[in-house]
């Protein structure tokens, strides 16, 4: 019973969110993220974002996501985190207003999803 548990109830219920990251895909999806960051209006590269978030996964997460980027695992943790990425914005803004958009999309020509969300600053 726990065996068939772990081998295929935890794997379907991973799709929930639309990663399947506990499923085995390997390469069979190409699901791609990008990060568009605002600071009162003036761009903000999420690379400059990783520095301040480094070392670790989140760094990883946030380096190069400029630019449509293919993880499925990072894009449904990204997107389900989008808050917290605007409050890290926040280290390097202090008193701004960020604005945090995540553009998705499952394959290289599949339409684009957005997720927003705006967060202001203490000082």
């Amino acid at each position: 019973m726990i065996g068939a548990l772990a081998i295929v109830v935890l794997p379907a219920l991973s799709w929930l969110d639309g990663s399947g990251q506990l499923a085995w895909t390997m390469f069979s999806r190409t699901g791609q993220y990008r990060l568009v960051l605002t600071a009162d209006g003036k761009q903000l590269n999420p690379t400059e974002l990783a520095v301040a978030a480094s070392p670790g996964p989140t760094a990883f997460a946030l380096a190069g996501a400029d630019h449509f980027r293919h993880q499925d695992a990072l894009r449904a943790t990204m997107r389900r985190h989008l808050d917290d990425v605007a409050r890290l914005a926040c280290r390097l803004r202090p008193g701004a207003t960020i604005h945090a958009r995540l553009e998705e999309r499952m394959h290289t020509t599949s339409e684009i999803i957005a997720n927003e969300t705006t967060v202001q600053c203490a000082r």
